[in-house]
């Protein structure tokens, strides 16, 4: 039921101003501060002296200014409590002290690529002086190690580390993932890069012993998919749908589930806790005769609904949804027929109390948003047909289904992810009879406690099964137009979307003039913003010259084609990170490598009328000294004095120099008075060209 009196959703009316502290202390960069409970104390007085005097002063007449009181109570509330989360301003935080050594465990399993272990240790002390000083803290630890030896290093472990850490460097080429920022919101502000000779592994199991049980439990199940599923794709495919274990995805794989919109198939989530919820249901229905029985079946369905999330490794995505499945359970138990969207209030509000970051956390955004289209959506799609044939009818409400998901949640997608799959109905009801199959046939197979001859057939049909649907769904990835990609919104474009969203279907099914014509303004606003921004990129011209650690990238951009001068290919992990969001957010339809490292010579671009030197030898001349822009690319010191006499816009020294080199040549600039601009670590430079 849809609520029709603001009385049936109080949870709801509570979580907007809650949410809209939550984001104002956090993009604020609001710091904890005594004002703020001040704040508080004063508007807790205000909504106590209105209530004291509500019907002495008939303020009742006058119903918003009590519920103003309250929305700003909660809203005050919101920012103290995402203040006390932020421990970057504690003064126990490990960063305000000068220590030798930091006593720190593990605290997440950590993640093997090539030589390197990353991973998110705690602090638990401070060796400062030869004195342990608590402190608190999250560190993001890269430890190189010997891959010659076993990496015998587990969730819970704690180490003695060298005291060496630095910030965690903000992102420094447009529409680059922003990793300082998502790891803030994690309360991750510094990382260490470190030997494992410069660690001490000094105890074991210091971490949160639920915890630490799933990870384990996780990592004994996946190795039984490891040894019955042979074939590589279905086994990892099986380890993400089934228990929430990404590290062995094929990315080609990942692909494929965003391009057919069936990546939340890959996402421990609500749709799977649901399913293990319908086959509890069925299992148990013989205990729905007495009142007793029915305490008895609600308490086991919550019960495995948590393990189940325990053994899911407890991904925030899979404990979101096993709390708002338990809140159900309970609220049919007492028979609460109260309005589905409080449940939903109710369950957001327990998860952001526990952690207020989590609203910014993508997959917290898009289940909620899911599940809210789910229910005010999807009846009123199912509504619009109604087929006497059941299998029809069945088929309907599972396209009905598919069709308010993919509503609620398109905007928030493309913001994050930029495309949008044409063929999501198709693919969804593809996937939709093999991961019910998949996802029961798995458990199942991980319910079995010893190896017998069952699991060989049984993972045998598990490895068919999910390489059929992976096979199916690549090609209807495959088919021409499938996919709509990049597409790059704002966030003033997702409001548009979603006002107009609301406004349409209240003239639908209110049948008034006023809501379409608002609708109407609000799509016309929403398709003149894209458009506006397509025409922009049609006559953009720039040069982009872009920061890299390692390599070089200059990417000379005329309208939707791109030349792009990098010694990167398309395939490389710094392309598609650093450079790739850039060429993508300007609509680039056609892009050019040249790579400047086979031809090992100084060359000169032209561009636009503009001239640009890339230098990759020891000598600066080319015949003449005019030019737009120079990069120095050559990876050795070079004599900068000739540069006096040449003529230039500006001087750049790339990223594939290192880190002495680079000083040294600011060095030389700076005696010469030479204006020169290192892109290693700092913002990338771009540059617009008029005609």
């Amino acid at each position: 039921m849809i609520a029709v009196f603001k009385e049936e959703i109080p949870f709801l009316r509570l979580l907007i101003p809650f949410i809209a502290g939550i984001y104002v202390s956090i993009y604020a960069l609001i710091q904890p501060s005594f004002i703020w409970y001040y704040s508080f104390g004063l508007a807790f007085v205000f909504t106590l002296i209105l209530s004291f005097f509500y019907k002495r002063t008939k303020i009742y007449q006058k119903k918003f200014l009590l519920g103003l009181g309250i929305q700003i109570l909660v809203f005050i509330a919101a920012i103290i409590i995402t203040n006390q989360h932020k421990e970057i301003y504690a003064n126990q935080h490990f960063s305000k002290f000068n220590s030798d050594e930091i006593i720190v465990h593990i605290n997440e399993t950590p993640q093997i690529k090539g030589d390197v272990a990353r991973f998110v240790v705690r602090t638990d002390a401070l060796v400062c002086n030869k004195k342990i000083i608590p402190a608190i803290g999250s560190i993001l630890m890269a430890m190189r190690f010997d891959t010659t030896k076993v990496l015998n290093l587990h969730y819970g472990d704690r180490l003695i580390i060298k005291s060496k850490y630095k910030e965690i460097e903000p992102p420094y080429n447009p529409a680059e993932f922003n990793y300082k920022k998502f790891l803030a919101n994690k309360q991750v502000y510094h990382q260490t890069f470190i030997n494992q000779l410069e660690t001490v592994k000094i105890d074991s199991n210091k971490g949160n012993p639920i915890i630490s049980f799933a990870l384990n439990f996780r990592e004994k199940q996946v190795d039984k998919f490891r040894k019955y599923i042979p074939d590589d794709d279905a086994r990892s495919v099986a380890s993400t749908l089934l228990l929430g274990y990404r590290a062995d995805l094929n990315e080609n794989i990942l692909n494929t589930y965003f391009k057919t919109g069936t990546i939340h198939v890959l996402s421990v989530s609500g749709m799977h806790v649901a399913l293990v919820v319908l086959l509890l249901e069925f299992l148990l229905k013989f205990m729905n005769r007495k009142r007793s029985t029915k305490i008895l079946k609600a308490f086991i369905i919550v019960l495995l609904v948590w393990f189940y999330s325990i053994i899911a490794g407890m991904a925030p995505s899979v404990a979101r949804a096993a709390i708002m499945i338990s809140i159900f359970v309970i609220a049919k138990l007492i028979r609460y027929e109260g309005n589905s969207f409080n449940i939903l209030g109710l369950t957001a509000f327990i998860i952001l109390l526990v952690n207020p970051f989590t609203v910014v956390d993508v997959g917290f955004q898009l289940s909620f948003i899911s599940v809210a289209g789910l229910i005010y959506l999807q009846p009123k799609i199912f509504n619009l047909f109604t087929p006497e044939n059941k299998f029809i009818e069945l088929l309907w409400g599972c396209v009905s289904i598919s069709i308010a998901a993919q509503m609620a949640t398109t905007p928030i997608s493309l913001y994050y992810f930029h495309q949008f799959p044409l063929c999501f109905i198709i693919s969804n009801l593809f996937i939709l009879l093999p991961a019910t199959l998949i996802m029961y046939g798995g458990i199942v197979f991980l319910l079995i406690p010893w190896p017998v001859q069952a699991m060989h057939y049984l993972g045998l049909a598990l490895n068919h099964l999910i390489n059929f649907t992976n096979n199916g769904l690549m090609c209807i990835g495959n088919i021409p137009g499938a996919n709509i990609s990049p597409i790059y919104i704002n966030g003033y474009e997702i409001l548009l979307f979603y006002v107009a969203l609301f406004l349409g279907l209240k003239a639908f099914y209110q049948k008034q003039k006023s809501y379409l014509y608002s609708a109407i303004i609000l799509i016309s606003l929403f398709a003149l913003s894209i458009t506006v921004k397509n025409f922009q990129h049609t006559f953009q011209k720039q040069a982009m010259f872009f920061c890299l650690r390692k390599n070089t990238a200059v990417a000379l951009i005329k309208g939707k084609t791109a030349v792009l001068i990098t010694d990167l290919d398309s395939s490389n992990y710094n392309y598609k990170f650093f450079v790739k969001p850039y060429i993508d957010s300007c609509h680039i339809n056609t892009i050019i490598f040249i790579n400047p490292p086979l031809t090992k010579f100084n060359t000169l671009y032209k561009f636009e009328n503009k001239k640009i030197l890339v230098q990759q030898t020891k000598h600066l001349a080319l015949g003449h000294k005019n030019f737009d822009y120079i990069l120095l690319s050559s990876n050795e010191i070079l004599d900068l004095t000739p540069l006096a006499s040449y003529t230039y816009k500006y001087l750049f020294i790339d990223g594939k120099n290192r880190d002495f080199i680079i000083k040294e040549l600011e060095k030389q600039a700076l005696g010469l008075h030479l204006a020169i601009y290192a892109l290693k670590r700092h913002p990338a430079k771009e540059i617009k060209i008029s005609n």
